[in-house]
């Protein structure tokens, strides 16, 4: 059993060991301590949707690393699966793949740019490091390389017969446009994107997902298709240059889109649930044609949308969505 909290009529249940202290500007939740994060993870939560705000990323413990030597003395280990916890998932998937009908997803594997990059060394720098510093920028992504692959190839080796889809989580985009430039995104990412999903692809039957928020269109078809990737979430299509009409049309061919099916900042959380419905109908239209979608809003659900308007969202999804 968690915790209650209540706020402004609100009632939700969180785990023991959360801290929520209320301010000025709203809510400051604290998760437990973590050793990349001394004192734990910190995330502003607004008044107005619920809406939660990352502040722990301010920590970034390798902030003041200033030589390739800095990193090597990191506890890379930190970020490497135990064997106990990947025990623990084996015998998860297991049972849920022998006793149900479901697709099972192991979701949020590996990241190289939000949770490692921008994690270590903090948000701006790290974007800073990846223009003018690139030998450290380089030093930090190849010992994140070497963590991934390990946590990879357990993940592979140990659950391939269980799991169909595995999902990488790495933010990208702002609501503009990409966070780096497409060919700086070539330089430092692509290939080893390529070296990770190939691995997968190498060894299972998996499919490959990434999560990445905002408007990534400019990197998907000859950077992250290419790399191998299958599928995206959460298909942020308020966001620049992701229009439904023109991702599918560009793209539906060589990716299935996951999400994208309300949104979440503009609709959701504020129209009445009629409108909701044709929003989410119009979506399923251009999105499942001749297949390759899997329904899901975009992103999270706020906290403070209406129950009728999840429950018209998802109606109409299931009554439009299915393919005969």
């Amino acid at each position: 059993m968690g915790k209650k909290w209540n706020v402004d009529d609100y009632f939700l249940e969180v785990q023991k060991d959360v801290d929520i202290l209320k301010d000025e500007e709203g809510w400051v939740l604290t998760l437990p301590d973590n050793p990349l994060v001394p004192g734990g993870k910190k995330y502003r939560m607004l008044k107005k949707d619920f809406t939660c705000v990352e502040l722990w990323r301010k920590s970034a413990p390798l902030k003041d690393a200033t030589s390739i030597e800095d990193i090597k003395k990191f506890d890379w280990d930190l970020f490497k699966i135990r064997d106990e916890v990947l025990n623990g998932i084996k015998k998860r998937a297991e049972y849920l793949y022998n006793k149900t009908d479901y697709g099972l997803v192991l979701f949020d594997v590996g990241s190289l740019h939000a949770n490692i990059g921008q994690v270590l060394r903090g948000w701006t720098q790290w974007l800073v490091d990846l223009k003018i510093r690139r030998p450290l920028a380089e030093a930090i992504l190849d010992r994140a390389m070497e963590v991934l692959n390990y946590n990879l190839h357990k993940y592979v080796d140990t659950l391939k017969d269980y799991i169909q889809v595995i999902g990488f989580a790495d933010d990208l985009g702002t609501q503009e446009g990409p966070q780096i430039s497409p060919q700086l995104f070539k330089d430092v990412y692509k290939h080893r994107y390529e070296e990770l999903f190939g691995y997968v692809k190498k060894h299972s039957k998996m499919f490959v997902l990434l999560h990445s928020d905002g408007a990534i269109s400019p990197l998907l078809k000859d950077l992250l298709i290419d790399a191998g990737l299958d599928a995206i979430n959460p298909v942020q299509s308020t966001c620049k240059g992701m229009n439904p009409e023109r991702l599918k049309k560009d793209f539906g061919e060589q990716l299935t889109f996951w999400g994208g099916g309300a949104d979440t900042q503009g609709i959701l959380p504020y129209a009445k649930p009629e409108k909701v419905a044709k929003h989410v109908e119009k979506l399923v239209s251009i999105f499942s044609p001749g297949g390759g979608y899997v329904y899901a809003t975009v992103h999270i659900i706020p906290g403070n949308t209406p129950p009728e308007n999840i429950v018209s969202a998802f109606k109409a999804a299931y009554e439009s969505g299915k393919y005969h």
